[in-house]
């Protein structure tokens, strides 16, 4: 049998920490339903930042939403897990309302494809590998880029939800941003035109 290379301390550290939390029964804090209380799911950035901001800003305990991360808070595929995960919350899971934050001063805004490929080829990926896939499919680009403004992206976002095909008309979704330092919500007017669309293209 292999033996299992050690942690780094990053992981080790984490592990620690979990035998003591277990060990002293601090689990028993965060008991809490599966499903959320305040019926809302939210869509916003993985920024670390925003870990203890967001709830603490939105006024939401353990239990009271589904949230999901996701770089920039922007949905780029019609069928991708954030979508995915949005349709099993509000199937599934009982929720009414969707808001998507996006923040101030975000890694996303402006980032794009091709400093994105340059860095994860000096991360180590081979250069063939990449122009294999940028060759190969079109969607690359969109995939790895970012955005120029933050509410128009948010909005975009909102209204890919909100158009969905299999997104009940029920489920209201709003778009908003956060002010990444003092946690003001603003609110992001949504686009203009009908509330249901053409299903997304694959």
């Amino acid at each position: 049998m292999t033996q299992q290379q050690p942690y780094p301390p990053a992981i080790e550290g984490v592990l620690e920490h979990n035998r003591a939390f277990v060990a002293r029964g601090d689990w028993r804090d965060h008991a809490a339903p599966g499903r959320p209380a305040k019926q809302l799911a939210v869509v916003t950035c993985m920024d670390t930042r925003l870990t203890r901001l967001l709830p603490d800003a939105l006024g939401l305990q353990n239990g009271d939403a589904k949230i999901i991360k996701v770089a920039g808070a922007t949905i780029v595929e019609p069928y991708g897990e954030v979508m995915r995960s949005l349709l099993v919350a509000v199937a599934e899971l009982g929720v009414t309302d969707i808001m998507v934050v996006g923040h101030t001063n975000c890694g996303t805004c402006g980032m794009e494809a091709t400093h994105m490929l340059g860095e994860l080829e000096r991360a180590g990926v081979p250069r063939e590998r990449i122009e294999a896939v940028t060759g190969q499919d079109s969607r690359a680009a969109r995939f790895l880029g970012g955005f120029s403004s933050l509410e128009d992206e948010v909005r975009a976002s909102a209204s890919k939800i909100r158009k969905h095909p299999l997104m009940p008309e029920s489920v209201r979704v709003w778009g908003f941003t956060i002010d990444i330092e003092t946690g003001e919500l603003t609110a992001v007017a949504p686009a203009a035109g009908p509330a249901a669309g053409p299903a997304p293209e694959h």
